[in-house]
């Protein structure tokens, strides 16, 4: 029984896993390092004039 209970346990989280990684809004964009970097830069830069 307890054996059952724990290979069912970590199927059901393994299981909950992808499905979390599979609906992730980033998944479906392709975004370079330096892009990000870029636009991380000019977000500060925004928040900086603003305030």
């Amino acid at each position: 029984m307890v054996d059952n209970f724990s290979i069912g346990l970590t199927h059901v989280l393994m299981a909950i896993a992808l499905w979390r990684l599979l609906h992730r809004d980033d998944l479906d964009r392709e975004v370079s390092p330096r892009m990000l970097w870029q636009q991380r830069r000019d977000a500060e830069e925004d928040d900086r004039v603003d305030a």
